[in-house]
């Protein structure tokens, strides 16, 4: 099946990279100029004073030094510092840190030609009046006119350099993020119908991706996607197929099985030697045993479906209770009932419910031993409802635990029997889950198989 393009033009993994790549350098010259652009605007509109501003300053000020006897600090330009010596080289004004004024004084008490000083960005220069010698130290460095502003970044260039880089570093991240969610959006694409296809929900069309890599997974994807479908339509016609070739025989055995039954009892009633009624018993127990195999067949067979209704949940527990003890005469068994805070109706259908606890309590009497007590209780917990059947038998064995609901598991020596068919907890199982609930079987702490119903307590 092709795929048709809901929007956008298709291309490939490597094109969209090229275009992220190309969309990020164009941003990155975007984000220089405009740092460009606040730099000029800075020094326009003199927030920031230029590097050589104070340079020019100092010089046409000492252009106007001659004649002058001696310098005082409000004489000095501003954005220099200043250290004032004596003849004597005794300091008397500065506004220099400890370190620049030692070097000022080495500065102040050399006899050496030159009077200019540089050490990188540093300039110093030493003048001399009639009674002074004034050392003068400036940096050639950019800074902000306002004195706020230089208190808070009294490095201006390096203000400028961090605020480019944070430019920079801002509009990678969100060309990142962009072209990230635009990738995230056709991969979510492609989750969403692996996911789909994972959980056989196949009624749905294929959405194609912007991208051809993908659309080729998304192609492979709706070829599987047909495959599993056809795969899934002939399972489903398959079982429906052996169901009722299922029902179809068990009808077919169930008929002739009652003539056999039927025969077999009135024998019974017949003039017969030990020998004769023996074979007769034994005629008619297999001939029954054969009735239940059947039964559970056709239940097996029954369609699945959730039937609606309700059903008064506390009067159905006594009848069950009543069930097991009639069902256990025979062993001498008695029922404990224990209900707790339990609503008076569930949302389910009442047949329903009776074929679940039916096979349930079946399994308790056929398991427990002779003057054993069989344990039923009901009790409401969050949202569900659990109904627990314990007996006093030899409880599951590990491999039982993880089998037993499934048709057929006999394997378990322990709850062998000739009655058992392995088909009672399958049986439960699935009407629990038609129902919208679960089984789950375990062995009680002190002894026994303790089997638990959970049933919603509204759907």
């Amino acid at each position: 099946m092709e795929m048709k393009p809901k929007t956008g033009k298709i291309i490939s993994i490597n094109r969209f990279f090229l275009i992220f790549l190309t969309h990020a350098v164009l941003t990155l010259i975007g984000t220089a100029l405009l740092w460009a652009v606040l730099l000029s605007a800075a020094s326009v509109f003199h927030v920031l004073v230029p590097a050589n501003a104070v340079e020019r300053s100092i010089s046409a000020w000492c252009e106007t030094l001659d004649g002058h006897s001696s310098i005082t600090p409000e004489e000095i330009p501003s954005g220099a510092d200043y250290a004032i010596f004596d003849k004597k080289g005794v300091l008397m004004q500065t506004n220099l840190k400890e370190d620049e004024l030692k070097s000022a004084r080495k500065m102040a008490s050399q006899n050496i030609p030159g009077d200019i000083k540089r050490s990188g960005t540093y300039i110093s220069l030493r003048l001399f009046t009639d009674s002074q010698c004034v050392i003068v130290s400036y940096r050639l460095a950019a800074r902000f006119s306002s004195p706020l502003l230089r208190r808070i970044f009294p490095n201006a260039e390096l203000f400028f350099f961090l605020l480019l880089l944070f430019m920079i570093i801002a509009d990678m991240i969100m060309i990142s993020v962009r072209y990230a969610r635009k990738l995230n959006r056709e991969l979510q694409k492609l989750a969403a119908a692996a996911d789909r296809i994972l959980q056989q929900t196949l009624a749905f069309e294929v959405e194609k991706t912007r991208l051809l890599e993908f659309n080729q997974i998304m192609d492979s994807l709706e070829h599987l996607k047909a495959d599993l479908q056809c795969s899934l339509e002939e399972q489903w016609a398959m079982e429906q197929r052996k169901k009722r070739q299922l029902t179809a025989l068990a009808h077919d055995i169930k008929t002739p099985l009652s003539i056999v039954t039927g025969n077999a009892e009135l024998l019974l009633e017949t003039e017969q030697t030990g020998e004769q009624r023996e074979y007769s018993g034994f005629i008619l127990s297999h001939a029954r045993q054969i009735q239940r195999y059947v039964t559970g067949m056709l239940e097996i067979a029954r369609p699945a479906g959730s039937p609606k209704g309700r059903c008064e949940i506390r009067k159905l527990l006594s009848e069950t209770a009543e069930n097991i003890e009639s069902l256990g005469k025979k062993k001498r068994l008695s029922c404990v009932l224990t209900a707790e805070n339990l609503p008076d109706t569930l949302p389910v259908s009442k047949d329903g419910l009776c074929r679940i606890l039916n096979n349930l309590i079946d399994n308790a009497v056929q398991y427990s031993p002779d003057g054993g007590t069989v344990f039923l209780s009901a009790q409401v917990r969050g949202t569900m409802l659990q109904i627990c059947i314990k007996d006093q038998g030899d409880g599951f064995s590990g491999e039982a635990l993880l089998l037993a609901a499934d048709e057929f598991y006999r394997a378990d020596p322990s709850r062998g029997s000739k009655e058992h068919f392995g088909l009672g907890l399958s049986i439960a199982k699935q009407i629990a889950a038609e129902l919208g609930g679960t089984i789950l079987l375990e062995n009680a702490p002190e002894k026994g198989a303790l089997v638990t119903v959970s049933l919603p307590l509204s759907r």
